[in-house]
């Protein structure tokens, strides 16, 4: 009985070695052996008072980059959209940003088509503490430090309105009420 549980004990903790290999595989597929955020934004009022209203990090993943954190202060209930920018400034109200991030010259559309802007990102729909988070995984974009879709030194621009998919070139989403420009963590 003993060698048996012996036996059974180091099967199993080769099998834990065995996962562990081919979890630091896939982590080293994506160039980022610790699957931690390489870039970070701040997210702040436009409206000239610069209050931070919520974090962004990123990180690269197969096939693009995992936005996520969240973004606070918002009226509960409310549906803002959040797009990636060209421009890495958020001056004059955000509008030294530009529009939104397109290397490939796509029409403004869904996020999840790859017919869309790489800057398209989903809605974020603020909870009842006024809370809005993202975990999102955008196709086509790179966390690279240059390159033609590399978001670094862009902008994260916040609207006051919901993002209808279809308005070109930009949703009909409203103003841009916040802004962060993307950093390297």
């Amino acid at each position: 009985m003993k060698k048996l549980l012996m036996a059974t004990s180091v099967l199993f903790a080769s099998g834990l070695a065995l996962s562990g290999c081919q979890s630091t595989q896939a982590q080293l597929k994506t160039g980022n052996p610790l699957n931690q955020p390489v870039m970070k934004s701040v997210i702040t009022t436009v409206d000239g008072s610069n209050r931070e209203v919520g974090q962004l990090f990123l990180r690269p993943v197969d096939e693009g980059v995992q936005v996520y954190g969240k973004l606070m202060g918002l009226k509960p209930g409310t549906t803002v959209a959040l797009h990636i920018h060209e421009t890495g400034s958020c001056a004059n109200m955000a509008k030294a940003a530009g529009g939104h991030f397109n290397p490939m010259n796509q029409p403004h559309g869904n996020p999840d088509d790859a017919a869309s802007h790489a800057g398209d990102l989903p809605n974020l729909t603020a909870n009842e503490q006024g809370i809005a988070t993202v975990n999102y995984v955008k196709k086509g974009i790179s966390a690279a430090m240059a390159g033609d879709t590399s978001i670094y030194r862009r902008a994260f621009v916040v609207h006051a309105g919901a993002d209808d998919y279809m308005t070109q070139p930009s949703g009909g989403s409203g103003d841009r009420v916040a802004c962060g420009i993307i950093e390297k963590k």
